[in-house]
Protein backbone atom coordinates (compact mmCIF):
# COMPACT_ATOMS: atom_id res chain seq x y z
CA UNK A 1 0.00 0.00 0.00
CA UNK A 2 2.94 2.54 0.80
CA UNK A 3 4.50 2.02 -2.67
CA UNK A 4 1.13 2.48 -4.17
CA UNK A 5 0.80 5.84 -2.72
CA UNK A 6 4.30 6.75 -3.31
CA UNK A 7 3.58 5.91 -6.89
CA UNK A 8 0.61 7.90 -7.29
CA UNK A 9 2.29 11.31 -5.63
CA UNK A 10 4.90 10.96 -7.92
CA UNK A 11 2.66 10.67 -10.73
CA UNK A 12 0.98 13.66 -9.55
CA UNK A 13 4.41 15.31 -9.62
CA UNK A 14 5.05 14.67 -13.33
CA UNK A 15 1.91 15.69 -14.23
CA UNK A 16 2.24 19.97 -12.58
CA UNK A 17 5.86 19.89 -13.68
CA UNK A 18 4.41 19.28 -17.24
CA UNK A 19 1.79 21.71 -16.18
CA UNK A 20 4.36 24.36 -15.41
CA UNK A 21 6.34 23.44 -18.51
CA UNK A 22 3.01 24.37 -20.84
CA UNK A 23 2.35 27.26 -18.87
CA UNK A 24 0.69 29.84 -21.56
CA UNK A 25 2.36 32.81 -22.03
CA UNK A 26 1.53 36.27 -20.07
CA UNK A 27 -1.26 37.78 -22.14
CA UNK A 28 0.01 41.20 -20.78
CA UNK A 29 3.42 40.67 -22.06
CA UNK A 30 4.44 42.80 -24.73
CA UNK A 31 6.42 40.97 -27.30
CA UNK A 32 8.24 44.40 -28.31
CA UNK A 33 9.74 44.45 -24.54
CA UNK A 34 11.89 41.61 -25.52
CA UNK A 35 15.55 42.12 -25.92
CA UNK A 36 16.47 42.05 -28.92
CA UNK A 37 20.20 40.88 -30.61
CA UNK A 38 21.87 43.67 -32.02
CA UNK A 39 22.51 42.86 -35.88
CA UNK A 40 25.99 41.55 -36.49
CA UNK A 41 27.99 43.56 -38.63
CA UNK A 42 29.26 41.67 -42.17
CA UNK A 43 32.73 43.20 -41.48
CA UNK A 44 34.39 43.89 -38.40
CA UNK A 45 36.91 47.59 -39.56
CA UNK A 46 40.17 46.04 -37.65
CA UNK A 47 42.75 46.30 -40.16
CA UNK A 48 42.54 42.02 -40.20
CA UNK A 49 41.06 40.86 -43.20
CA UNK A 50 39.93 36.92 -42.90
CA UNK A 51 35.97 38.23 -42.60
CA UNK A 52 36.43 39.18 -46.10
CA UNK A 53 37.94 35.52 -47.17
CA UNK A 54 34.62 34.61 -45.34
CA UNK A 55 31.90 36.00 -47.05
CA UNK A 56 29.56 34.93 -49.27
CA UNK A 57 27.52 37.82 -50.85
CA UNK A 58 30.62 40.18 -51.62
CA UNK A 59 31.21 41.64 -55.05
CA UNK A 60 35.16 41.74 -56.67
CA UNK A 61 36.32 43.74 -59.23
CA UNK A 62 40.05 43.43 -60.58
CA UNK A 63 42.84 44.89 -62.11
CA UNK A 64 43.28 43.43 -65.85
CA UNK A 65 46.39 42.87 -67.69
CA UNK A 66 46.62 45.83 -69.73
CA UNK A 67 44.70 48.00 -67.19
CA UNK A 68 45.70 52.03 -68.02
CA UNK A 69 45.86 52.66 -64.14
CA UNK A 70 47.59 49.69 -62.37
CA UNK A 71 47.77 50.93 -58.59
CA UNK A 72 44.40 49.19 -57.30
CA UNK A 73 44.65 45.47 -57.71
CA UNK A 74 41.56 44.52 -55.47
CA UNK A 75 38.24 46.26 -54.98
CA UNK A 76 35.60 44.00 -52.69
CA UNK A 77 32.41 45.76 -51.68
CA UNK A 78 29.31 43.85 -49.58
CA UNK A 79 26.47 45.08 -47.52
CA UNK A 80 24.49 44.74 -43.93
CA UNK A 81 21.26 46.22 -43.13
CA UNK A 82 23.10 49.62 -41.68
CA UNK A 83 26.74 49.90 -43.42
CA UNK A 84 28.63 49.39 -47.00
CA UNK A 85 31.89 48.30 -46.72
CA UNK A 86 34.48 48.76 -48.86
CA UNK A 87 37.69 46.47 -49.20
CA UNK A 88 40.51 47.47 -51.57
CA UNK A 89 44.38 46.80 -51.86
CA UNK A 90 46.64 49.19 -53.29
CA UNK A 91 50.13 49.12 -54.65
CA UNK A 92 52.51 52.08 -53.98
CA UNK A 93 53.03 54.13 -57.37
CA UNK A 94 57.01 55.40 -57.54
CA UNK A 95 57.30 58.89 -57.28
CA UNK A 96 60.10 61.38 -59.21
CA UNK A 97 63.17 60.23 -60.61
CA UNK A 98 64.82 58.78 -57.59
CA UNK A 99 62.42 56.12 -57.64
CA UNK A 100 61.19 56.45 -53.89
CA UNK A 101 57.35 55.79 -53.58
CA UNK A 102 54.49 57.74 -52.92
CA UNK A 103 54.19 59.53 -49.85
CA UNK A 104 50.64 60.59 -50.02
CA UNK A 105 47.62 58.57 -51.46
CA UNK A 106 43.95 60.50 -51.86
CA UNK A 107 40.94 58.50 -52.81
CA UNK A 108 37.70 58.95 -53.57
CA UNK A 109 34.34 56.36 -53.54
CA UNK A 110 31.32 57.52 -56.19
CA UNK A 111 28.05 55.91 -55.28
CA UNK A 112 25.34 55.20 -57.44
CA UNK A 113 22.45 54.88 -54.54
CA UNK A 114 19.63 54.80 -56.62
CA UNK A 115 20.77 52.36 -59.06
CA UNK A 116 20.12 54.76 -61.95
CA UNK A 117 23.31 55.49 -64.47
CA UNK A 118 21.25 58.53 -66.13
CA UNK A 119 20.83 60.24 -63.04
CA UNK A 120 23.70 61.87 -60.44
CA UNK A 121 26.92 63.20 -62.06
CA UNK A 122 29.13 61.44 -64.69
CA UNK A 123 32.58 60.72 -64.81
CA UNK A 124 34.82 59.78 -67.84
CA UNK A 125 36.22 56.81 -65.72
CA UNK A 126 33.25 54.58 -66.25
CA UNK A 127 30.89 53.89 -69.01
CA UNK A 128 27.96 54.40 -67.10
CA UNK A 129 28.12 55.66 -63.20
CA UNK A 130 25.39 58.24 -62.41
CA UNK A 131 26.59 58.70 -59.02
CA UNK A 132 25.03 60.64 -56.49
CA UNK A 133 27.40 60.91 -53.31
CA UNK A 134 31.12 60.93 -53.23
CA UNK A 135 33.48 59.98 -50.28
CA UNK A 136 36.50 61.61 -50.53
CA UNK A 137 40.00 61.48 -47.98
CA UNK A 138 42.27 64.51 -49.42
CA UNK A 139 44.83 63.52 -46.82
CA UNK A 140 44.31 59.83 -47.88
CA UNK A 141 45.34 56.14 -46.68
CA UNK A 142 48.73 56.54 -46.34
CA UNK A 143 50.53 57.16 -42.79
CA UNK A 144 53.65 57.80 -40.98
CA UNK A 145 56.39 55.03 -40.62
CA UNK A 146 54.67 52.78 -43.13
CA UNK A 147 51.12 52.41 -41.94
CA UNK A 148 47.23 53.18 -42.97
CA UNK A 149 46.28 55.99 -41.21
CA UNK A 150 43.15 56.48 -39.02
CA UNK A 151 40.75 58.33 -41.79
CA UNK A 152 38.62 60.93 -39.31
CA UNK A 153 38.99 63.05 -41.95
CA UNK A 154 36.61 61.37 -44.80
CA UNK A 155 34.16 63.97 -46.27
CA UNK A 156 30.96 63.09 -48.05
CA UNK A 157 29.69 64.85 -51.18
CA UNK A 158 26.26 65.05 -52.29
CA UNK A 159 25.96 65.41 -56.69
CA UNK A 160 23.33 68.02 -56.57
CA UNK A 161 24.40 69.42 -60.45
CA UNK A 162 23.01 68.50 -63.52
CA UNK A 163 22.07 64.63 -63.84
CA UNK A 164 25.17 63.64 -66.61
CA UNK A 165 26.89 66.14 -66.09
CA UNK A 166 31.01 65.95 -64.30
CA UNK A 167 31.35 67.34 -61.32
CA UNK A 168 34.12 69.52 -62.55
CA UNK A 169 32.48 70.23 -65.86
CA UNK A 170 29.95 73.47 -66.93
CA UNK A 171 26.37 72.19 -64.65
CA UNK A 172 28.44 69.80 -62.00
CA UNK A 173 28.22 70.34 -58.95
CA UNK A 174 29.27 68.86 -55.58
CA UNK A 175 27.50 70.02 -52.27
CA UNK A 176 29.60 68.92 -48.79
CA UNK A 177 27.55 66.92 -46.08
CA UNK A 178 27.91 67.75 -42.72
CA UNK A 179 27.52 64.46 -41.50
CA UNK A 180 30.28 62.87 -38.90
CA UNK A 181 31.38 59.27 -37.80
CA UNK A 182 29.57 58.51 -40.35
CA UNK A 183 32.62 55.76 -41.42
CA UNK A 184 35.47 53.86 -40.20
CA UNK A 185 38.37 52.72 -41.58
CA UNK A 186 41.92 50.45 -41.02
CA UNK A 187 44.47 48.89 -42.91
CA UNK A 188 47.99 47.39 -43.22
CA UNK A 189 51.29 47.84 -45.57
CA UNK A 190 53.40 45.13 -46.63
CA UNK A 191 55.79 44.61 -49.32
CA UNK A 192 54.62 47.64 -51.20
CA UNK A 193 51.18 46.92 -50.92
CA UNK A 194 48.48 49.01 -49.13
CA UNK A 195 45.18 46.84 -47.65
CA UNK A 196 42.12 49.33 -46.70
CA UNK A 197 38.51 48.45 -45.68
CA UNK A 198 36.47 51.09 -44.99
CA UNK A 199 32.59 51.01 -44.17
CA UNK A 200 30.07 54.03 -44.16
CA UNK A 201 26.83 54.07 -42.86
CA UNK A 202 24.24 53.24 -45.98
CA UNK A 203 21.86 55.95 -44.73
CA UNK A 204 24.40 58.92 -45.68
CA UNK A 205 24.18 57.64 -49.27
CA UNK A 206 20.64 57.19 -49.14
CA UNK A 207 20.90 53.63 -49.63
CA UNK A 208 18.34 52.55 -46.97
CA UNK A 209 16.23 50.13 -49.36
CA UNK A 210 17.01 46.49 -50.42
CA UNK A 211 18.14 46.03 -53.68
CA UNK A 212 21.48 47.10 -55.03
CA UNK A 213 23.76 49.93 -55.10
CA UNK A 214 26.68 50.61 -57.77
CA UNK A 215 30.38 51.88 -56.84
CA UNK A 216 33.99 52.58 -57.74
CA UNK A 217 37.06 53.74 -56.52
CA UNK A 218 39.58 55.96 -57.67
CA UNK A 219 43.01 56.57 -56.38
CA UNK A 220 45.62 59.15 -57.00
CA UNK A 221 49.04 60.25 -56.17
CA UNK A 222 50.36 62.86 -53.93
CA UNK A 223 49.68 65.58 -57.37
CA UNK A 224 46.38 63.84 -57.74
CA UNK A 225 47.34 62.30 -60.77
CA UNK A 226 45.25 59.55 -61.20
CA UNK A 227 46.74 56.08 -60.27
CA UNK A 228 44.44 53.47 -59.73
CA UNK A 229 40.81 52.89 -61.03
CA UNK A 230 38.40 49.78 -60.58
CA UNK A 231 36.20 48.71 -61.74
CA UNK A 232 38.64 49.39 -64.77
CA UNK A 233 38.43 47.77 -67.93
CA UNK A 234 41.88 48.35 -70.66
CA UNK A 235 40.75 52.26 -71.20
CA UNK A 236 38.82 54.57 -68.89
CA UNK A 237 35.43 54.76 -70.03
CA UNK A 238 34.80 51.16 -70.80
CA UNK A 239 33.01 49.35 -68.18
CA UNK A 240 30.16 50.64 -65.49
CA UNK A 241 30.50 50.75 -61.55
CA UNK A 242 30.50 47.83 -59.84
CA UNK A 243 27.12 46.14 -58.26
CA UNK A 244 26.91 45.75 -54.32
CA UNK A 245 23.61 43.55 -53.20
CA UNK A 246 21.87 45.48 -50.02
CA UNK A 247 20.03 43.14 -48.10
Amino acid sequence: MKKIFLTIIAAVAMVSMVSSCNKPDDPNKDPKDEPKDEPKEAVVIDGAFADWAALKDVAVAEIGETSAYPGLLTLKATADESNIYVYFEYELQEEGEDGALQTSAPFEIFVNSDGNPATGGASWLWSEIGYEYMLECETGFLGENNTVRDMDDMNIYLFDGVDGVDAWGEGGHLTQQEVTSFCESAGAIKNGIATVEVSFLRSVVNANKAGSCTLGIVAYNGGWGTTGVLPQGAAAGEVALMEVALP
